[in-house]
């Protein structure tokens, strides 16, 4: 039996979606300024990838408070923005990350591979669930990356708070997308993916504290250029 959205959130419930898609947000932009601060030519990228992946939560959260409310309005492309948004937006972000470990931009077009598969093959399904997959594992990517730059940078609380981010995003998302959940079981839901995605956004602030600045190669385009 098909579920009728306009019934399955309270408005306090939607209100508090935002909650999470907020700090999330926080911790893409902080995260892409910790890029920046090491590899300068990922700022820019990172950020615009960081938007995506906020503007996808924002759409959905959006919706839900649509739907939510009294008269219910259901606008499908809101809630369908999400996906799309988050896998293209977390391969930006990983494409940034692994410039970082490298200490110079890596090429860019292998990071779109999986997200444009996943959009393909949403298209040929009729459903959005292979880019939830294709944003499923870019987000454990960037998690476990976030991993890598905090153990390079000794920190160890950075390494817990990656950690809970990654089970995080593995286990959430299944367990919200069960049927015939309990109002109870959603706010638990959502208060912990408040607090998995606290967790991301103090982890990204640990590395901007930790960001050197960038040490890369000079650019020799404005060489013999008067200063």
């Amino acid at each position: 039996m098909a579920i009728d959205p306009c019934t399955e959130y309270g408005l306090a419930l939607a209100a508090e979606d935002f909650v999470p898609v907020l700090l999330a947000g926080a911790g893409t932009v902080v995260l892409a300024l910790a890029a920046g601060r090491s590899v300068p030519q990922v700022r820019v990228p990172a950020l615009l990838a960081g938007g995506l992946v906020t503007l996808g939560g924002l759409a959905k959260a959006v919706w839900k408070l649509l739907v939510a409310a009294e008269p219910c309005r259901n606008i499908e492309v809101l809630e369908q923005l999400l996906f799309p948004c988050l896998a293209f937006g977390f391969a930006g972000i990983v494409w940034a990350l692994v410039g970082v470990r490298r200490g110079r931009p890596a090429p860019w077009p292998p990071y779109l591979v999986l997200p444009v598969l996943g959009a393909v093959a949403a298209l040929a399904v009729g459903d959005t669930w292979p880019l939830l997959i294709a944003a499923a594992i870019g987000a454990v990517t960037v998690g476990v990356l976030g991993i890598l730059l905090a153990r390079r940078r000794r920190d160890a609380f950075g390494v817990v708070l990656f950690g809970v981010y990654i089970v995080g995003t593995l286990v959430l998302p299944p367990l919200a997308g069960r049927p015939d959940q309990s109002e109870a079981l959603q706010w638990i839901e959502q208060l912990t993916n408040s607090v998995v995605q606290l967790c991301f956004l103090l982890g990204a602030i640990g590395l901007l504290r930790a960001a050197a600045p960038s040490t890369s190669v000079p650019d020799h385009t404005s060489a013999g250029v008067p200063r």
